[in-house]
């Protein structure tokens, strides 16, 4: 070859790979253009005969073939063989920017612990060779699977060291992604208020930077977000006015979410009809748009549409389906959905029993997700700290004082953030502790405490040698109430005798509701007849006035109650605490049978069994 041939090849191989940089660029903001300099790439590498260009315009067109369409399997095997070709050619910042397209195709196979091996196998190679564009939008990949893998720290972790990168370059279409799924992750355990202002960060630099791509997915994200957040007006006007600009055929996925969502506000406003247009045109799509979220959130969007459109028995049947035939996914905004419309249907079909079991599980999980939210909260401002020291270490010696004094400074705000946030989630456990054993209605103890509760105070007086009463009360002529007034007013009874109840002038004094309208009183240093007249007195002041004055004066309520005091033998029995409340409930019976609004005391001793 002449000297003259081999710089004009040079000068082709340069002019190829810069076009391959300013397409790579192009990706996420214009992914149409993209597509068509890709193909041109593609013509142009083959015409010059140059491999490596060619494998560079086949990543191209996969990357965005692998947004397009949805046949992971296929993209999986032709992105090793892009891969592996790259690294054998010595292209290994090419090779690692392939790991992502593969990484995302294998989760979206369920093969996620696959995808992580390969993300981790490739992360010290990346962290040299590639740029904090780059590196970001594999960290970003590394956290979405681990959320799907339940790994929440490990998801954080990855998230906040792309941010911390991300945030010391310009603004790119990979902080507008990682600042999305952060979002997302907020969404997920139900802090809807903190996931706001990230989703919308999110919204605006893909705004700002025309990222025809993202519009869909950050769009939906932040209607769904203002929906749970009780604003569906907000979130359905949002929507209509984002609709006639969407991408539809660049990535069908997120185009059916988009549209599940607006479907989702449609319903929330009474616009049934939209609604269900917008879920017909997703169930149209085809498997190629529902992926297994998607096939989850339609499933919720279906029944709460059939519950609206009073479909009762179909939207039965549809939450009879979903139980039946489960989908493994870790996403818990998902299962706290399903369990409140399942609450809903059940309540609408008139099974109230059914209706309560779903909501206490749902309370029970929003629980148990709130804690892990928590522990992953922590340990992102535990993982911020450390990668800032990190930083901050190895700049150390080139940098001025005044900039490693800045440094300094940031790093004490965040241990600082880091102290409240332990003191703030001492907090939150204390406030949990409390949820667990208060009555959720009346704010006193529930049943179960009540249980822990008295092994312990038998135990104590025994030792002591101190009196101990309890006292089952129980409102009279409840079931009239609830029935002529309504349960609403039935409650506000309930909360009003609790009040009385706890206004008792006794040291140690317990109130537990016991179950329906029954309250059970613990009365430390108290023998059966002065608590009998405690309580007595209580009675007598309770029921000479209306418990509800926004009802008139003429409303009258009393209370029965029956007392018994802890005695020999009641503590000796190896089932103390039943003969206890069996004593105290029968001196209740006792009450109630002699014409109620009174107070009686055991008999010293119950026969039974």
């Amino acid at each position: 070859m002449t000297s003259a041939a081999s710089s004009n090849s040079t000068h082709r191989w340069a002019d190829l790979q810069t076009q391959f940089e300013r397409v790579w660029g192009l990706l996420l903001r214009e992914p149409q253009e993209a597509h068509d300099l890709a193909l041109g790439l593609e013509r142009a590498s083959r015409m010059a005969g140059d491999s490596h260009s060619l494998l560079l315009a086949e990543l191209l067109l996969l990357t965005i073939r692998a947004r397009m369409a949805h046949d992971p399997q296929a993209v999986v095997v032709e992105a090793q063989r892009i891969r592996g070709k790259l690294a054998a050619q010595g292209d290994l910042r090419n090779a690692l920017r392939c790991v992502v397209t593969e990484a995302n195709a294998l989760a979206d196979l369920e093969r996620r612990a696959d995808a992580l091996a390969l993300i981790r196998e490739s992360l010290p190679g990346a962290r040299e060779l590639l740029d904090a564009a780059d590196l970001g939008r594999l960290l970003n990949s590394c956290g979405a699977i681990e959320v799907d893998e339940g790994r929440h720290v490990e998801a954080v972790t990855a998230w906040y060291e792309a941010l911390e990168l991300l945030n010391g370059v310009p603004p790119t279409a990979v902080l507008a992604m990682v600042m999305l799924n952060v979002g997302v992750m907020y969404v997920r355990f139900g802090n809807f208020a903190a996931a706001e202002p990230h989703l919308r960060d999110a919204l605006s630099l893909v705004e700002e930077q025309s990222l025809l791509g993202m519009t869909n997915i950050c769009a939906g994200n932040l209607a769904y977000n203002l929906i749970q957040l009780g604003r569906a007006d907000e979130a359905s006007r949002f929507m209509e006015a984002l609709a006639p600009r969407v991408e539809r055929d660049y990535d069908l996925r997120e185009y059916a979410f988009f549209q599940i969502v607006r479907a989702e506000a449609k319903s929330a406003i009474g616009q049934l009809d939209g609604a269900r247009a917008c879920l017909t045109e997703v169930a149209e799509l085809g498997a190629s748009a529902l992926d297994l979220q998607n096939v989850l959130y339609l499933r919720i969007a279906d029944m709460r549409l059939l519950r609206r459109e009073e479909r009762l028995d179909e939207a039965r049947n549809a939450l009879l389906q979903a139980e039946a035939d489960p989908m493994h996914i870790d996403d818990p905004i998902y299962e706290l959905q399903l369990l409140l419309e399942a609450s809903e249907i059940m309540h609408c079909c008139g099974d109230d029993r059914s209706a309560f079991r779903y909501a206490r599980q749902h309370h029970m999980y929003s629980i148990e997700m709130d804690r892990e939210f928590q522990r992953a909260d922590f340990i992102s401002l535990h993982t911020r700290y450390e990668v800032r020291k990190t930083i901050v270490d190895r700049d150390f010696e080139v940098r001025r004082r005044e900039e490693a004094e800045r440094a300094r400074l940031e790093i004490e705000a965040l241990n600082a953030a880091l102290a409240a946030r332990v003191q703030e989630i001492e907090r939150l456990q204390g406030e949990l502790r409390e949820q667990a054993i208060r009555d959720p209605l009346t704010g006193v103890y529930n049943r179960r405490f009540l249980q822990e509760l008295l092994p312990t105070e038998i135990a104590r007086c025994v030792r002591e040698g101190r009196p101990l009463s309890l006292c089952l009360v129980d409102a009279d002529h409840f079931k009239q109430i609830n029935d002529q007034l309504g349960h609403g007013h039935g409650d506000m009874v309930l909360c009003a005798l609790a009040a009385a109840l706890s206004t008792l002038a006794v040291d140690g004094l317990v109130v537990a509701r016991f179950g329906g309208e029954e309250f059970c009183v613990v009365l430390p240093d108290c023998d059966a007849l002065a608590a009998a007249r405690l309580v007595d007195g209580l009675r007598l002041a309770f029921s000479a006035r209306s418990p509800l004055p926004q009802l008139g004066s003429e409303l009258r309520v009393s209370f029965s109650g029956g007392v018994a005091a802890l005695s020999d033998w009641i503590h000796q029995h190896p089932r103390a605490v039943e003969r206890w409340i069996a004593a105290a409930d029968e001196a209740l019976y006792s009450a109630k049978q002699s014409g109620r609004n009174r107070i009686a005391i055991a008999a010293e001793r119950l026969r039974c069994d």
